[in-house]
């Protein structure tokens, strides 16, 4: 089949893989075969576990995030444990010496993301990737994770707006990846203190190399969808309708 060939393959099956697996569409899902309602046709008539929060309560819209979070994180790992263990990362290697396997389970997470946005089996419509981003920053690093969750919360509790929160959460999330990304390949410093214990022998070949430029850019992609999928809560929040939530003070 040769090298070209075969990282084609790979490349379009984990970018499929991904995009099928983010359009498990969850909120509809819970809502429908659990409640007989449907998350669309209620207030901002999204998927997310925001909407699916306030119409199904706030328990189902915790576990709709989780498993939404979930699709993009299962999507990073299936991806980067069989080109890893079936051997399939050696064919990943080009001829200058790249290796373009973090490519193909970062492109993963990115089409679960987009999948979540755009399911097919929502005619294309769905979320607005703020879980996904979540699940991919879990799968980066706890420092990534302790400023996602930081950022998230004290923007919720000066504005109480959850739009505002995520948007400012993702910007952070973004803004320390390339960070960490450009320190690594500048300095040679081991940004991989910074990672999950899983990831930490990435170096020789066992674990999850997380903190290159392809995972930057995957999650770069993710906050400018993450962003634009937001404008009806720009629109709202110009106006003075955006929802604000009360359970913090």
């Amino acid at each position: 089949m040769g090298l070209i060939g075969t990282n084609i393959i790979v490349g379009l099956s984990s970018l499929l893989f991904g995009y099928l697996l983010g359009s498990f569409p969850t909120g509809v899902f819970i809502g429908k075969v659990f409640f007989g309602k449907d998350p669309r046709d209620y207030g901002s008539h999204n998927t997310g576990g925001t909407n699916t929060g306030r119409v199904l309560g706030k328990k189902i819209g915790v576990l709709t995030i989780l498993i939404d979070a979930l699709k993009a994180a299962i999507a990073i790992y299936v991806v980067w444990a069989i080109l890893s263990f079936t051997g399939l990362n050696q064919y990943m290697v080009w001829e200058n010496g790249y290796n373009a396997a973090p490519v193909y389970y970062w492109g993963a997470g990115l089409a679960a993301a987009i999948g979540h946005c755009h399911s097919i089996f929502l005619k294309f419509k769905g979320g607005k990737a703020v879980a996904c981003e979540v699940g991919t920053v879990v799968m980066l690093s706890w420092l990534e994770l302790v400023l996602c969750i930081i950022s998230f919360f004290t923007t919720l509790k000066t504005t109480k707006y959850v739009s505002i929160s995520s948007i400012v959460m993702s910007i952070v999330a973004t803004i320390t990846l390339w960070v960490l990304a450009i320190i690594r390949l500048t300095t040679g410093f081991d940004v991989m203190l910074f990672s999950w214990g899983f990831s930490a022998n990435a170096a020789n070949g066992v674990g999850l190399p997380i903190l290159g430029f392809e995972a930057a850019v995957c999650v770069t992609i993710i906050t400018a969808m993450l962003i634009v999928r937001h404008r009806d809560n720009f629109r709202r929040l110009k106006e003075g309708t955006e929802s604000k939530i009360s359970w913090m003070k």
